[in-house]
C-alpha cells in the first residue's frame, strides 16, 4: 500500500502562551514507574455524503487538535530529562497521508496487524521529547483513520481517550462536552516522584557480556471473542467462589492458561522451576479514597500480579481467574495509598518476589504475563462530527507477553491483541481454533 504524504506541521495551541507559573509541569511516581515507550490507537470513519471535501476536513481537524491542545497543553510542550514538561507551546506532531487505491473496508477486515503501522505514528519524527503525534489518513473511498501516537511518560489510555474526545468535541463545536471533560493536572502533588537510586542501584562493573542469544521472533496477533466465546469462557471459569467471572477475567485466564501450558513444556526440557504471573494494569481513579476525578491527567494506574508455579498442578480456568481476581482486588485504596509514599512502594517492590535473587541467578525462571484494558473505554464514542468510527484498532509492539484488550463495535465483545514469540503464539492460536469450533457447534445445534 503506497502513501503519499502530502503534509508534516506542528500544530500549535490556540491560546495565549502558558502562564508561567503552569510552564513546569513536574512528572509523577506513576508517570516514572511507566515504560518509556508510546501507546498508539487508530480510529477508523467511513465516507458520509456531506464529507467528501478532504480539504475542509483537514482544516476542521488542525484547528480543533489547536483548540484542543489549548486545554491539554502539556502535549504542546516538550519532555525533559524524562523528569517533567516543558509546556513550551512548541506544538503536537501533525501529519497527512492520502491512500488514493485502498478501500477502507478492505483495511478494516482485511489489514494484517503489521500493515496498520502505516496509519498511526510509531513515534514522532521529531525526537523523543515530543509528548503527541497525529497521523490523519485519507482513503480513495472517502473513508478516514485518524491515527494517535502518545508517550507514555506522560500519560495512560484513559488519558489518551479522554483527550481524543475533547479534540472531536471541539471538531464538531461540543462544547457542553469540552467542559465536561476538562482535566485536571498536577498527580504529582498526589504521587510526588521518588528515588529509584535508593532500591536498584546501578551494578557495579561486570567482566564483557557473552555474545547477546539469538533475537527472539515476537509475532502480533488480534483474537476476537464474541458474545457466544465469551459466555463459554465464562461459564468454565465459574465455580463455588466465582459464579460469573467477567469477560476480561475470562479472556486474560483463557490466554494466561495456555501460556503457561506452552512455558511448562520448555521447563521439561531445561528442568528448572518457573514462575507464572499475570499482571493487570488497573485504573487507580476510583480506587484511591478520596477517589480521583475521571479526567485527572497522567499515569493513574498501577500493576497487579497473580501468580503460580510449576510446583502446583496445572491450574483450570477457574483457579487462575480466581488468583487473576484476588490480585486485581488487591490493588485497592491501600495500595493506592502506598503507592502516594513512592519511596516506601519502592522497598516494597525491591523485597517482591519477582526480584529474588534465584531469577537473577538462574535458579528459577520468572515467565510474565502483562495484560492491559482498553475494553470500557469510550475510543468508540469518538465522533468528530461525521460519526462514530467503525472499528478502533492499535498496533502490535516488540514486547514479549504483552496483551491488549480492545471493545469491539457491538459493545458485547472483546479484541485481544496479543504479542508472543511465535512459537508460544501457535499454543494460543491452536486453543482459539477449538473455540472456533465449540462456537460453530452450539450455532450450528441452535440454528
Amino acid at each position: 500500500m503506497a502513501s503519499w504524504e502530502i503534509a508534516k506541521e506542528m500544530i500549535k495551541p490556540s491560546s495565549s502562551p502558558v502562564p508561567p507559573h503552569l510552564r513546569k509541569l513536574e512528572l509523577s511516581f506513576l508517570d516514572q514507574l511507566a515504560p518509556p515507550t508510546y501507546i498508539h490507537i487508530i480510529l477508523y470513519y467511513q465516507a458520509f455524503h456531506h464529507h467528501h471535501d478532504s480539504g475542509e476536513t483537514s482544516r476542521k481537524l488542525k484547528r480543533s487538535l489547536s483548540n484542543a491542545l489549548a486545554i491539554y497543553y502539556p502535549l504542546a510542550g516538550r519532555i525533559r530529562e524524562d523528569s517533567w514538561v516543558d509546556c513550551n507551546d512548541a506544538g503536537a506532531e501533525y501529519v497527512e497521508a492520502w491512500f488514493n487505491n485502498v478501500q477502507l473496508s478492505d483495511v478494516v477486515e482485511k489489514s494484517g496487524t503489521e500493515e496498520l503501522k502505516q496509519y498511526v505514528p510509531v513515534e514522532p519524527s521529531g525526537g523523543p521529547d515530543i509528548p503527541l503525534a497525529v497521523q490523519v489518513s485519507f482513503f480513495g473511498c472517502g473513508g478516514t483513520a485518524i491515527g494517535v501516537c502518545l508517550s507514555h511518560r506522560v500519560a495512560d489510555a484513559m488519558s489518551l481517550v479522554t483527550f481524543i474526545n475533547a479534540w472531536a468535541a471541539a471538531c464538531r463545536g461540543d462544547t457542553e462536552t469540552i467542559a465536561v471533560t476538562e482535566p485536571t493536572f498536577g498527580l504529582a502533588s498526589r504521587f510526588p516522584p521518588a528515588d529509584f537510586s535508593k532500591y536498584f542501584p546501578s551494578r557495579a562493573p561486570q567482566p564483557p557480556p557473552p555474545p547477546p542469544p539469538r533475537p527472539e521472533k515476537i509475532v502480533t496477533k488480534r483474537f476476537v471473542f464474541n458474545e457466544q466465546k465469551l459466555a463459554a469462557l465464562r461459564n468454565a471459569a465459574s465455580g463455588p467462589i466465582m459464579e460469573k467471572p467477567t469477560r476480561v477475567e475470562a479472556v486474560s485466564a483463557f490466554i494466561w492458561r495456555h501460556f503457561i501450558k506452552a512455558e511448562r513444556s520448555k521447563d521439561k526440557i531445561n528442568g528448572k522451576e518457573s514462575v507464572f504471573t499475570a499482571t493487570h494494569a488497573v485504573d487507580i481513579r476510583p480506587r484511591a479514597s478520596p477517589p480521583l476525578p475521571r479526567q485527572f491527567f497522567g499515569n493513574a494506574c498501577a500493576r497487579a500480579m497473580a501468580m503460580t508455579t510449576t510446583a502446583e498442578t496445572e491450574p483450570d480456568y477457574y483457579r487462575l481467574t480466581t488468583k487473576l481476581r484476588d490480585g486485581i482486588r488487591k490493588a485497592n485504596a491501600d495500595y493506592v495509598t502506598r503507592l502516594e509514599n513512592g519511596d516506601s512502594f519502592l522497598k516494597y517492590y525491591a523485597d517482591n518476589e519477582e526480584n529474588d535473587p534465584a531469577f537473577k541467578h538462574g535458579r528459577k525462571i520468572l515467565e510474565m504475563c502483562g495484560f492491559t484494558s482498553w475494553y470500557r473505554l469510550p475510543a468508540y464514542e469518538v465522533n468528530y462530527g461525521w460519526g462514530k468510527p467503525v472499528w478502533v484498532s492499535i498496533i502490535g509492539v516488540q514486547h514479549k507477553n504483552l496483551i491488549f484488550f480492545l471493545g469491539t463495535k457491538s459493545g458485547d465483545g472483546i479484541e485481544a491483541w496479543v504479542n508472543m514469540l511465535e512459537e508460544d503464539m501457535a499454543i494460543i492460536e491452536d486453543s482459539y481454533h477449538l473455540l472456533n469450533k465449540l462456537d460453530n457447534n452450539v450455532k450450528s445445534r441452535n440454528g
